[in-house]
């Protein structure tokens, strides 16, 4: 398992592999990562929305090979789109880190809870999800290149086709941002990466 911690750099070789897999078999433009297209074409999960899963933002069936949405979730605030991107780059993590990489033989459901998300939590295999999640939608480099083309949260989110608080984090890791963000419903994140207002 990787070493990840909020204070540090942090970053996941196999979302990159995963992303730059993806662009030499179907091409197109890098960002906003396709990440339902690399769910569906590249890796074939597919994925459906539910009612009724509770605080549940997503899941991952690896026997069935389906991602999960709350469709509850679906609008949070004007960004669905968003809030449901990240959900899927992190069931991805999950199937790249723990399926494919054999850390979970009996390939139980992974759940993403908000109680599981939080950073004082020990969820060791939640924080590597987020942190794939983060590196495939935000690539250091694109982040770097968003805010140098223009340093506001708001212009690396609609770049990079993530929420104003993902953004916020991830800019916050890389120091571009001096305070740390707070969500709404308190802080919901996970090695300096948001699951909480609208990823």
């Amino acid at each position: 398992m990787m070493d990840v911690s909020v204070a540090g750099k942090y970053e996941d070789p196999r979302a990159h592999a995963v992303r730059e897999r993806y662009l030499d078999v179907f091409g197109g433009p890098e960002l906003p990562v396709p990440v339902e297209s690399i769910a569906e074409d590249l890796l074939g999960l597919r994925i459906e929305q539910r009612e009724e899963m509770g605080d549940c933002s997503g899941m991952l069936l690896p026997a069935e090979r389906l991602i999960l949405l709350n469709a509850a979730e679906a609008e949070h605030e004007g960004e669905p789109i968003r809030r449901h991107r990240f959900t899927i780059a992190h069931e991805i993590g999950h199937w790249v880190c723990h399926c494919l990489e054999g850390r979970a033989p009996e390939q139980p459901a992974a759940m993403c809870r908000k109680v599981d998300l939080q950073q004082d939590t020990d969820r060791a295999l939640e924080r590597e999800a987020n942190v794939f999640a983060a590196e495939l939608l935000m690539p250091e480099a694109a982040v770097r290149d968003a805010w140098q083309a223009g340093p506001t949260v708001a212009g690396v989110a609609a770049q990079l086709g993530v929420s104003q608080l993902s953004a916020h984090w991830r800019l916050y890791s890389f120091g571009f941002v001096p305070d740390k963000p707070v969500g709404e419903r308190g802080v919901r994140t996970s090695v300096g990466v948001p699951q909480g207002k609208s990823p």
